[in-house]
């Protein structure tokens, strides 16, 4: 029993030397100076097999000794080390859709012992415009639906009230010689997005963005729309329509997440022009703030009121179908097109 008692003091003593040592090495560690930068033009959406470059800096040890940079790849883990005089790190993407995070870490070659290392990370969503089997999905096509391809682009079309529709947001977005968007915009001004949520546009683009043949419909028929999916048959244009929006959306998924929240007031039964709530932007000094994803479905129309543009739009806590007005140059939304 003593020799027992003895180890277990003798084992509580070596535990506490070694607490007391671990904490002495943590309190002589000490943090580097600065914080990484990292020069990148990887926009926060991006498609597999693209190839962006990064290159790290910002980070000094006190006592000057060497400091270098490493990445940690998401999906693989692994790891790359800038070292023999090499600045930038290329990261090719991965194809497995999804948010990741590229990790850059910096440490000091020298002296490991004195300081922490240091972490920044770039978070990107990774997604695919593959027609009709890229990231937004679980959308519901009938077989009366036909297939156009409208400024090299396919896409659905449905026949509703008489009219023809686009059963997705419309997409033409022109650039010019250095890529750099000039007429209508790409969902959080990623390239990879514009077939994913279709274009956003100013009111003035949208007068204009339908191809030959097509139009942008005016209030009037989108009430027409409307009664189609059983709005009340006194519904005026300009006037919010006390119901129909839940025969607007539908129940997709965005990289496998459901796009809509549920809400009891809201049956989601997609009968007409598959909504998807990718909301709209604020325009100042040129400048797109994109707002309102998961919450809105905003669509402009042909009309305008007050020298302003009218929008129809969706709200996903409720089922009516709300008239806005916005300044013509300071407001984008989507765009469906039809004939």
């Amino acid at each position: 029993m003593k020799l027992r008692l003895h180890r277990i003091l003798a084992f509580a003593l070596l535990s506490v030397l070694f607490f007391q040592a671990c904490k002495e090495e943590e309190e002589t560690k000490e943090y580097m100076n600065g914080s990484i930068s990292m020069d990148y033009s990887m926009p926060p959406y991006v498609r597999p097999g693209e190839k962006y470059s990064f290159s790290p800096s910002g980070i000094t040890a006190p006592d000057g000794t060497d400091v270098m940079y490493y990445f940690t790849a998401p999906v693989t883990n692994v790891k790359d080390t800038l070292k023999d005089g090499r600045k930038t790190f290329m990261y090719e993407v991965p194809d497995t859709l999804g948010t990741f995070s590229l990790y850059c870490t910096a440490y000091p070659v020298q002296s490991s012992d004195k300081y922490y290392v240091s972490t920044a990370s770039v978070t990107f969503v990774i997604v695919s415009d593959a027609f009709g089997r890229g990231s937004v999905s679980d959308i519901i096509h009938g077989l009366d639906e036909t297939v156009e391809v409208l400024d090299g682009r396919q896409y659905y079309v449905r026949n509703l009230g008489g009219q023809k529709w686009l059963g997705s947001n419309l997409a033409i977005i022109d650039r010019d010689s250095e890529e750099k968007e000039i007429f209508g915009r790409s969902y959080m001004s990623s390239p990879a997005m514009q077939y994913v949520f279709g274009g956003y546009y100013t009111w003035n683009e949208a007068r204009k963005a339908c191809p030959s043949g097509w139009h942008l419909p005016t209030d009037a028929e989108w009430v027409q729309l409307l009664k189609t999916v059983g709005a009340p048959a006194a519904l005026e244009p300009l006037k919010d329509s006390p119901s129909g929006a839940g025969k607007l959306m539908c129940k997709a998924r965005f990289n496998k997440t459901i796009m809509w929240d549920y809400y009891r007031e809201v049956d989601i039964n997609d009968v007409s022009i598959s909504a998807i709530p990718v909301g709209y932007a604020d325009i100042t000094g040129g400048k797109y703030s994109f707002k309102g994803y998961s919450d809105y479905a905003v669509f402009w129309t042909a009309d305008e009121f007050e020298g302003k543009g009218v929008y129809r739009y969706i709200f996903k806590q409720y089922d009516n179908v709300f008239v806005g007005t916005a300044d013509k140059d300071a407001f984008a939304a989507s765009v469906r097109c039809i004939r």
